[in-house]
């Protein structure tokens, strides 16, 4: 007996976004890609491996994502977080996101995790890498809103919905993505001599490499790390941690990583206001990150505040160039003092993993 009625239309959020990749259209991809992307398999989950805030794969901060959603969806029990931390310190990334249903009015929830099993909180590299795999996948799309743009994602992530913006311009290796974080929330300065002069020891520096004013402060904007000016930039080339004392000086003004910027006025730089910066955060095993949107979004605020960047004006934070990954961040501060983060990102590995761990973890 033929069945007549009209396909059941998908939601706007798990439509296709962009254009087919090398001319396949959707939903007539070929066989291993559609194995490896939309139809893991009870005993599977797709995972990807993206490089993001660079401009070419190989490049940028390497991101690990794992999509659980349809293994969620389809009656799997609730994922053990020591699983989870399993998988993280298998895939041996800086972060590892973990893509799950959606809660409390979110498109998707995100918990990611460092090779060394810290959940990490704040939106950043771990937050807009998982998304743009998303929306480069066709997993997730968004819907269009009254003026003709893509309505902003809502994302869980640190027990915060925090929005998504896609861009309407795309890069070669797809869309690029704007991603809301808390409000900024100041927390403790670094202005006594004597406290100066161990922030910079912890770094391998001079007390003199580190600018007066504004002082080091912590600011959080979902998670909180030390913002640290230097006078120029070689000073930032010979920056060489010490991990002990730097985890100490962070430690003491509530602060998770250190991050060191100088302002680029040079005539070679962009347009509008740039920095150059390196991040380190050896408290829960991160020597030092090619690209912390974590970072660069409190460090917006922090110049936003001393008065060094005007209120929206954009800032492009350059990162990686020490490690051999260069990477671009640009973010600016909105008017209720939240820090918009944008960046893209590049598809480097996908595969499927094997949750016969899951299941073992279980009996």
């Amino acid at each position: 007996m033929s069945d007549d009625r009209a396909p059941a239309r998908q939601p706007a959020h798990e439509q296709h976004p962009y254009p087919a990749e090398h001319g396949v259209p959707h939903g007539a991809l070929p066989d291993a890609r559609r194995d490896a992307e939309h139809e893991p398999g009870p005993g599977h989950a797709p995972f990807a491996l993206v490089d993001v805030f660079g401009a070419e794969p190989l490049t940028g901060n390497p991101l690990a994502v794992v999509d659980l959603t349809e293994y969620a969806r389809c009656g799997g029990a609730d994922v053990d977080e020591r699983w989870l931390r399993r998988v993280a310190r298998e895939m041996n990334q800086s972060e590892t996101t973990f893509v799950l249903p959606g809660t409390h009015g979110a498109v998707r929830d995100l918990r990611s995790f460092t090779a060394g099993g810290v959940e990490v909180t704040g939106a950043g590299h771990n937050a807009l890498g998982a998304w743009w795999w998303l929306l480069h996948t066709g997993r997730v799309r968004p819907a269009p809103a009254p003026d003709g743009r893509a309505a902003p994602l809502v994302q869980r992530i640190g027990g915060r919905n925090l929005d998504v913006f896609v861009e309407d311009g795309h890069g070669p290796h797809g869309g690029e993505l704007t991603m809301r974080q808390a409000p900024a929330r100041p927390g403790a300065s670094v202005d006594a001599p004597e406290r100066l002069a161990e922030l910079a020891a912890a770094v391998g520096l001079a007390p003199g490499d580190i600018a007066a004013a504004p002082a080091p402060r912590t600011v959080d904007t979902g998670a909180a790390h030390l913002m640290v000016l230097l006078r120029e930039r070689a000073a930032l080339g010979r920056a060489v941690p010490d991990k002990r004392r730097l985890t100490a000086a962070a430690d003491a003004v509530g602060a998770q990583g250190v991050y060191l910027a100088w302002p680029d006025d040079t005539p070679a730089a962009r347009p509008g206001r740039t920095v150059r910066a390196r991040f380190f955060n050896p408290g829960v095993g991160l020597d030092e990150d090619p690209a912390t949107g974590s970072a660069a979004g409190p460090l917006a605020a922090y110049l936003s505040a001393a008065g060094l960047l005007a209120p929206g004006e954009e800032l492009t934070v350059v990162q990686g160039e020490a490690m051999g990954r260069p990477s671009t961040l640009r973010v600016a501060v909105d008017a209720e003092g939240a820090p918009r983060v944008t960046g893209g990102g590049s598809l480097t590995v996908e595969g499927r993993l094997s949750l016969a761990s899951l299941r073992a973890d279980r009996r």
